[in-house]
């Protein structure tokens, strides 16, 4: 009944076989002292499993959140430069347009992941303004 591993380290199958040498009560014995261990030892590895898989989805949510972040910035310093020079070009109405509330309304959107129904009505009505603005005879660029 030695063997050269520590005792922790045997698995239920190398007990078993070493106990199958032994007669049929012996080894019922050990097969019913066996089965609780091999029940923690599944639900350890379930509970590994979960716990791999879980991380893999945190890991995926962290991604896409930095994703978003990254591509909401770079959008808002794309429309940003596009009022710059398209303000320098002589159309201020649209480079009112470029770097509107539209600029925040995108911004929230790839960053905070929601769209506030309210803060969108706010940008069109904002988005309006400007545009019946600019549409006024004698407003900046428009002949």
């Amino acid at each position: 009944m030695t063997d050269s591993k520590p005792q922790g380290d045997s698995t239920g199958l190398e007990i078993a076989l070493q106990w199958a040498q032994l007669p049929a009560e012996h080894l019922k014995a050990a097969l019913d002292a066996l089965e609780p261990e091999l029940a923690r030892q599944h639900q350890l590895r379930v509970i590994q499993v979960q716990l791999a898989a879980q991380t893999e989805r945190e890991r995926r949510a962290h991604l896409l959140y930095l994703g978003g972040l990254v591509g909401g910035f770079l959008i808002v310093v794309a429309m940003l430069s596009a009022a710059v020079i398209v303000g320098i070009n002589g159309l201020p109405w649209l480079s009112g347009l470029l770097a509107g509330p539209s600029v925040l309304s995108l911004a929230g959107l790839f960053v905070l992941r929601r769209v506030d129904s309210g803060a969108a009505r706010n940008a069109a009505r904002a988005h309006d303004a400007a545009l019946n603005a600019a549409s006024q005879p004698g407003a900046g660029g428009v002949v």
